[in-house]
């Protein structure tokens, strides 16, 4: 007879990873590092880019609590973040940034539900796991066929990159620029 549940023992942490029922995950506490998040539409609904106005307001919003969110995409049907979260714990940070897209789109009467339940997760690990994980956020746009190059799409924080000098403009033309490995 197998067991219900796993335990998984991180350093002093440990969290248990439930089978079968997923609404008792219990995630890992970050402890103010960075996490790259994947946030899903329900049933994979291309409403995003049509959503993108409530999208800027709703990263304001957790934004204001205090989290930073230095790099951002959004596509279609998902988006992705990097985000280094203030007092609010992940869920919190990701439940606040959907029922707030979600409250503004009702108010908009955009009716049915926008997001999938739960998000992805994966806390970055030094310099070089971020330096991916920005790389494929702002790659994301021409992977999927939406972009020739990360400039042409006006929906992620790319333009903020190359402002700070971090990328040229032209970067991302091709998937194997320079060598570099795009994200997970």
């Amino acid at each position: 007879m197998q067991p219900d549940f796993i335990v998984v023992i991180f350093k002093d942490h440990a969290r248990t990873l439930w089978e079968g029922n997923m609404s008792k995950l219990r995630r890992f506490d970050p402890s103010n590092r960075p996490v790259f998040v994947t946030c899903v539409t329900h049933h994979r609904h291309p409403v995003l880019i049509e959503l993108t106005r409530p999208l800027v307001t709703a990263l304001k919003h957790i934004r204001d609590l205090g989290v930073n969110v230095p790099a951002w995409v959004v596509l279609p049907d998902h988006l992705h973040a990097i985000i280094e979260l203030g007092d609010i714990s992940l869920s919190g940070t990701v439940h606040r940034f959907k029922r707030k897209l979600s409250a503004i789109c009702y108010r908009r009467n955009h009716r049915g539900r926008i997001w999938q339940h739960r998000f992805w997760d994966h806390i970055i690990r030094d310099q070089k796991d971020f330096n991916r994980h920005l790389d494929y956020i702002h790659f994301n746009p021409v992977k999927h066929g939406l972009a020739s190059g990360p400039k042409d799409w006006s929906w992620s924080s790319f333009h903020e990159w190359v402002d700070e000098g971090v990328y040229q403009p032209d970067w991302g033309r091709t998937e194997h620029e320079n060598g570099r490995e795009f994200g997970e």
